[in-house]
């Protein structure tokens, strides 16, 4: 009998386990199963670790996870596996149009994991034909047909491997190296090379004669944030349940300074406060239809393309009608649908476009994180920026699919991603009371936007000295590096990674994007058929699409195990 080893249990790992055993149970045929994971929360991961504090919070609406399906149940070998609810029947989720959209805990999300991955394993643990092994796989051979897994306490051979490890550390870029020999000038300067887990803080939480650099603007410094404020000193106070409108109160004074700043400086958009409100930028089915099937003949080759206007074209086209019907709620305007939807292009080619329909982002970054609130409480005039970043958001599950795999030339895929990771400013954007934190730190005096916009850093014996264009400056003596690394496997400084790039049974997709597979998962080496699968974050560039809690859950997973089932022997 053949085995597999699955390495890295989080939900990919988990809904790709269900699946191997819901494929095994329907084809009658067998097979031994061993699983690595060396987190103590299987299922749920690093990312959805349950032991993290509440002031992680997911960034997608809870109302979206009513795709989280849940389990059937499954007769497989004689024994019978129990199903499991989806989320929100496990949640008892309810919610009604008009109410605000609920953003859980991440916790929340990984005790759902972590329950669903105990319900299938605890019966698993019974069947000889399944081992869980709680380490890590440091390096993967291939000889005689045969994979070897170093781990400790033994080296294991298996006939198949499939990865499905998530994020990676990845190599010291050159800003990073310089700091650390900064740090070791002096006992009290301190850098932190990456934001998770924000349990990692809790030494300096509570200091509060800190000035604090902040590298990165986006969603992970904002839990940095709340993890260092919500503190013995302070905390949040809603003002206004309606509009989540907060204020920081201190119990005491604390001198605990919070320096952001960015290469943009732009801020995060919020998402729309209510379904009823997000609804306004949702595109019909019958759209939806229509751009999956246009730009997916581009994909699959029954055209070559040089650009992006296969995608932007009816993308576009979308986007100008839910402006031109927003009607009083956007910005005034008389401009025809064409006339928009040139505008829309050529937006979205280039952000630094300037009309009087898109957000002027030059404003102070305070008074620009107001309009965008104002906007997503549906209180302010829509501009054609929000608007097109909602839309994209509500496109983006079928753009994903449909460029997946795709016959497209490396590089437009590459410039693909991008476009696509530069949206995320609006489609990966934090609930409205994560902004209106951010201003309440502000009006305390603990946070400074003053320094957001790419500030020169010098390194003094004081620490970083941080200096904007107004020639003001700020030392800080602790950094932190709240920017999440881009998934090139190049760059991944894990020793499995490396050593399969090294023995050439793995290669990028794009020099600067992630693995190459075919879309069943298989990789694709240029030496040899080499019998392992990678599904998740490592294979971005063959995949679009990989970061979501869903895509953990999706068609790519299914159509894995249907096909690594169908073809075994």
């Amino acid at each position: 009998m053949k085995t597999l080893a699955i390495i890295g249990i989080g939900p990919r790992g988990l809904y790709a386990l269900e699946n191997l055993i819901f494929n095994l149970a329907t084809s009658k045929k067998e097979l031994n199963i061993i699983i690595f994971e060396s987190s103590s929360t299987p299922g749920a991961g690093t990312v959805w670790d349950t032991k993290q504090p509440d002031s992680n919070w997911i960034n997608i609406t809870e109302r979206a996870l009513k795709d989280l399906n849940g389990r059937p149940e499954i007769e497989y070998l004689g024994v019978r596996f129990p199903s499991f609810p989806s989320y929100h029947k496990w949640s008892h989720f309810e919610q009604s149009p008009s109410q605000p959209d609920t953003f859980p805990p991440r916790h929340k999300i990984g005790t759902y994991l972590n329950e669903r991955f105990n319900s299938i394993v605890k019966i698993l643990r019974t069947q000889d034909y399944f081992t869980f092994i709680t380490s890590k796989v440091n390096e993967i051979s291939f000889k005689n047909r045969q994979l070897n897994l170093l781990t400790k306490p033994k080296n294991i051979k298996v006939d198949y491997v499939l990865l499905t490890i998530g994020h990676q550390p990845t190599k010291r870029s050159k800003q990073l190296i310089s700091w650390h020999k900064h740090e070791e000038k002096n006992e009290d300067f301190i850098v932190f090379d990456n934001a998770y887990p924000v349990s990692k803080f809790d030494d300096i939480k509570n200091q509060t004669h800190l000035n604090i650099g902040m590298r990165g603007f986006g969603l992970a410094m904002i839990d940095v944030m709340r993890a260092l404020v919500i503190n013995n000193f302070g905390n949040f106070k809603i003002l206004d349940t309606s509009t989540f409108k907060s204020k920081y109160e201190q119990k005491k004074q604390q001198h605990l300074k919070l320096i952001p700043f960015s290469l943009d400086g732009l801020p995060l958009v919020p998402k729309p406060l209510t379904p009823e409100i997000d609804s306004w930028f949702e595109p019909t089915s019958e759209e939806i239809k229509n751009f999956k099937s246009k730009i997916e003949r581009t994909a699959n080759g029954e055209k070559s393309v040089k650009n992006l206007d296969f995608l932007l074209k009816p993308i576009s086209k979308i986007i100008s009608r839910i402006f031109l019907d927003l009607k009083d709620k956007a910005l005034e305007h008389d401009l025809e649908k064409d006339h928009l939807e040139t505008i829309i292009l050529i937006w979205l080619k280039s952000d630094e476009f300037k009309h009087q329909l898109i957000q002027d982002n030059t404003i102070p970054t305070y008074e620009l994180i107001k309009v965008n609130i104002e906007m997503a409480l549906g209180k302010r005039a829509i501009t054609l920026d929000f608007c097109i970043g909602q839309v994209w958001r509500h496109c983006q599950p079928t753009l994903y699919k449909s460029l997946s795999h795709s016959t497209l030339d490396d590089d437009i895929i590459k410039d693909i991603i991008s476009l696509d990771d530069s949206s995320k400013r609006y489609t990966y954007g934090p609930p409205v009371e994560s902004m209106q934190q951010v201003l309440a730190l502000v009006d305390a005096n603990i946070l400074t936007l003053d320094f957001i916009n790419d500030p020169e850093i010098e390194l003094t014996k004081k620490g970083w000295e941080l200096k904007n264009r107004d020639h003001e400056s700020h030392v800080a003596t602790v950094m932190i590096n709240s920017v999440l690394a881009s998934p090139n496997v190049t760059e991944i400084n894990s020793k499995l990674i490396k050593e399969l790039l090294n023995d050439d049974l793995i290669q990028p997709v794009h020099s600067k994007l992630g693995i190459e597979t075919s879309k069943d998962g298989k990789v694709i080496s240029q030496n040899k058929e080499v019998p392992i699968y990678v599904l998740g974050r490592l294979v971005k560039g063959s995949v679009i699409g990989v970061d979501a809690i869903l895509e953990c859950f999706g068609e790519r997973i299914e159509y894995w195990a249907d096909e690594f089932v169908r073809q075994l022997d």
